[in-house]
């Protein structure tokens, strides 16, 4: 109920009164599509500025012509395939493979929460890789990586 007067601080005080916070735990599926997608936006957008080049080890070895590079990345990461990491300025590189994303993303669900968008499709709960941008996915990757933000 809203009341309507001269005492703005009295209206928004009666408002908020009535409202309760409280935690929600989804557990969610991450499906193909999924990967793919924020594999294209870590690597082709949100990471760029400190990744210099990175090499696919693929289960099926070389990449076929034509394959878009976000596919091939989530294709061997989901064959157990690994995808070393090299940063732009020194000799590091580090290795990453699909459950060390699982990691990243669940450390920036529970410190981005407000970047989290749940959707519920087929009585399934899923994030929506559509609303996860470049500053997000590399906030990712970084945890997946590093279990912290390095760069940036």
């Amino acid at each position: 109920m809203l009341w309507i007067n001269d005492g703005k601080d009295e209206i928004e005080e009666r408002c908020m009164t009535n409202i309760v916070s409280m935690p929600i735990t989804h557990q969610v599926e991450l499906d193909d599509v999924f990967f793919e997608d924020i594999i294209c936006t870590m690597f082709e957008g949100g990471s760029n500025y400190w990744v210099g080049h990175i090499k696919i080890d693929h289960p099926d070895g070389d990449k076929p012509i034509g394959v878009p590079a976000s596919t091939w990345i989530s294709g061997a990461l989901n064959k157990g395939g690994k995808i070393t990491v090299f940063v732009l300025e020194g000799d590091e590189s580090v290795v990453l493979v699909k459950n060390m994303i699982v990691s990243g993303l669940s450390k920036w669900a529970e410190n981005y929460q407000n970047h989290v968008s749940i959707v519920t499709e087929r009585g399934k709960c899923m994030i929506d890789a559509g609303d996860i941008d470049a500053d997000d996915a590399d906030i990712i990757l970084q945890y997946a990586l590093f279990n912290d933000v390095v760069f940036g």
